[in-house]
């Protein structure tokens, strides 16, 4: 889980150098597990007629990592001053702030700080596919033109009138001949590079491809944040109360627990999410019931839960991680601050 900005008087613009700093080194040591959780949620059983070929190497771990990295590098970063500004919006007239107040505003800096990494979990998720189509993985691209001729009909209905819904945001809209033709064409000639995999993005889906799950995405994160949060505190009332006498085998153990609760709960939420970003999402499903259904009818329900136990160790290490960095780096830029290397001896 991403922790929340710690209370210190670190000055802004350090605090939002070292959470950049922090979210770009705990995205890279952690990527294998996202490339290893996100491979497997995009695979579909029922469409694929060749599996990938597993990477022997660890390079091919890491593709896509820039993207994720940029992504959350900017979400850390930006974190601080986000907090920054709704916790002095959440003050009281005082100016002081309590702790549901904080609770409040870290509520409010999460759910903006996500819109800014939907655009590289779209870019992210696109190099991971097409890193499996690079290492064999093929599908059934006659099933998906002959649903794109016939028309994508989903056999659980979609209620027309509940225009506020999540799944009505999602319906699908007519894909143009220009667009499916640069879809096959990308699938023929895949892009493995980050300014390859924009282009592939916005050639085959336009501008609203950078956008692609993005209400999921949200739904996940503010699950994501419930989930932990209720859990440790839950865990720390049960074993100590008041709070003094727990060790950081304790803490780490908690942490665990809470990130295990996260991944039974949010999973199906992240499947549906890479689902939703894949470069054939819009030829297979009509919307996200859809998706839903078609993956618990046509690969069942574990499916679901595929990819939870790389995810389950990326959440576990990750707060650790960030919340360490962080430190050293504010203590590293702090330390550079007083150099002079200008000054007179």
């Amino acid at each position: 889980m991403d922790p929340l900005p710690p209370n210190d008087n670190t000055d802004l613009l350090t605090a939002m150098m070292a959470g950049a700093t922090a979210g770009a080194v705990q995205s890279v040591a952690t990527y294998p597990f996202e490339y290893l959780k996100t491979s497997t949620q995009i695979q579909d059983n029922a469409l694929m007629l060749a599996k990938p070929v597993s990477p022997l190497k660890l390079r091919p771990l890491y593709t896509g990592c820039t993207a994720l990295a940029v992504g959350n590098a900017l979400k850390a970063g930006t974190r601080m001053c986000l907090f920054n500004s709704f916790s002095s919006f959440m003050a009281a007239e005082n100016g002081t702030t309590t702790a549901p107040r904080i609770v409040v505003a870290g509520m409010m800096t999460g759910f903006v700080e996500t819109l800014w990494v939907i655009p590289f979990e779209n870019i992210k998720t696109r190099l991971i596919e097409n890193s499996l189509y690079k290492g064999g993985m093929k599908i059934k691209m006659d099933v998906m033109t002959d649903r794109f001729r016939r028309g994508v009909n989903s056999p659980l209905k979609t209620n027309k009138r509940a225009s506020t819904t999540l799944a009505h945001s999602l319906e699908k809209k007519p894909i143009s001949h220009g667009r499916l033709q640069a879809l096959k064409y990308f699938h023929e000639h895949p892009s493995t590079t980050f300014t390859g995999a924009i282009k592939e993005i916005y050639q085959t889906q336009g501008l609203r491809g950078f956008k692609q799950g993005s209400s999921i995405t949200i739904l996940r994160q503010c699950l994501n944040s419930m989930v932990w949060y209720s859990t440790f505190s839950s865990l720390q009332q049960l074993l100590d109360p008041n709070r003094d006498s727990t060790s950081e085998f304790g803490l780490f153990g908690m942490g665990f627990v809470s990130s295990l609760a996260v991944v039974a709960t949010t999973q199906p939420l992240d499947l549906l999410k890479t689902r939703m970003q894949t470069k054939n999402y819009r030829l297979l499903y009509r919307d996200v019931m859809n998706c839903a259904y078609r993956i618990f009818m046509k690969e069942g329900l574990r499916k679901f839960w595929c990819g939870w136990f790389p995810r389950l160790i990326k959440i576990s290490v990750s707060s650790t991680l960030t919340l360490d960095c962080y430190e050293m780096s504010v203590k590293g830029i702090n330390k550079l601050k007083t150099m002079r290397p200008f000054a007179a001896e």
